[in-house]
């Protein structure tokens, strides 16, 4: 791993009241963090096929890859791209 240079741009801050764990206070608001890397350069592509009366489906979720500086306390996340 390298260390990445660049200048941090507009930050995603999410509070951590009950003092959770990094992991846990980004699960508990996946859809607000979604929604914040969608703008980043996330891409989404589904496709759903039936063949012989067989269903299946593929996801694919890519990221651009992006550094990110994260500041973590206990009282709050801020989550920001480096630029």
């Amino acid at each position: 791993m390298q260390k990445c240079k660049g200048t941090p741009q507009e930050a995603l801050i999410l509070s951590n009241d009950e003092h959770k764990s990094l992991k846990t206070l980004l699960s508990d608001v996946d859809s607000k963090f979604i929604e914040y890397i969608h703008k980043l350069g996330l891409h989404v592509k589904h496709t759903s096929i039936t063949k012989n009366m067989q269903n299946s489906s593929t996801t694919i979720i890519t990221l651009r890859t992006t550094c990110f500086k994260v500041d973590f306390n206990d009282f709050f996340v801020k989550i920001a791209p480096l630029k």
